[in-house]
């Protein structure tokens, strides 16, 4: 019977040891330094790369949670240009690929404003909008050419990233109801709440986060 405790000992010594080192995610967690090509690695802290395996000039925009690196790449050639990294880890902080701009070479990462089950991020993107332009007759102002033009424009998004799938989601009243569904409370003073009132959406967020803390490292 002592065997046999012996014999057991270690693995219940490595499954407290295991259980001690997750934390719960928030503000304060620290992330393996490195880059993260998908969400499981981040929820398992285990960085894909470290630093050394990138080539670029980093520059952080604290002011409004960003880092863009220039000339973003790898410096192994055995790893393909084309994949886009999912996240990084600067000074243990998350910061999320957002885009990537060709004209002027350089990956944009942005960082949480709420660091939690339900965390947050705005970040900017580019989209594509079409217009039709019409050329008209000064004399019976008729159409008579037209065409369609299109330009690029910015458009700012204002996301919910669910911790645990990675699924990143508009931050709209409606939609922190699904996520909030399991907290009766939240969920009664969300829906006597004003839609666009957005410091309350924030806190009702917060309060979740606070009742529902997810524990990482994810294995």
């Amino acid at each position: 019977m002592n065997q046999r405790l012996l014999f057991c000992l270690p693995f219940l010594f490595a499954a407290v040891g295991s259980l001690f080192a997750q934390a719960n995610f928030g503000a304060d967690y620290r992330f393996a330094e490195g880059v993260y090509l998908s969400h499981e690695s981040l929820l398992a802290d285990e960085p894909d790369l470290k630093w050394e395996a990138i080539a670029g000039e980093m520059v952080q925009l604290p002011e409004t949670f960003r880092v863009q690196v220039a000339g973003y790449g790898y410096n192994d050639i055995r790893i393909s240009a084309d994949i886009l990294p999912y996240a990084i880890s600067l000074d243990g902080v998350p910061y999320f690929f957002t885009r990537r701009d060709d004209e002027r070479n350089y990956h944009e990462f942005t960082g949480l404003r709420v660091a939690g089950t339900l965390s947050t991020m705005r970040y900017d993107t580019t989209i594509v909008t079409r217009q039709l332009m019409k050329a008209y007759n000064p004399i019976n102002g008729r159409p008579f050419r037209q065409a369609y033009v299109e330009r690029n424009k910015t458009t700012t998004l204002n996301k919910i990233l669910h911790l645990r799938s990675g699924a990143r989601i508009p931050f709209t009243r409606d939609n922190l109801l699904r996520l909030v569904a399991e907290d009766e409370e939240l969920v009664k003073a969300l829906r006597s709440a004003d839609p666009k009132d957005e410091a309350m959406l924030l806190r009702a967020l917060q309060l979740y986060d606070d009742r529902h803390p997810v524990s990482l490292p994810i294995k």
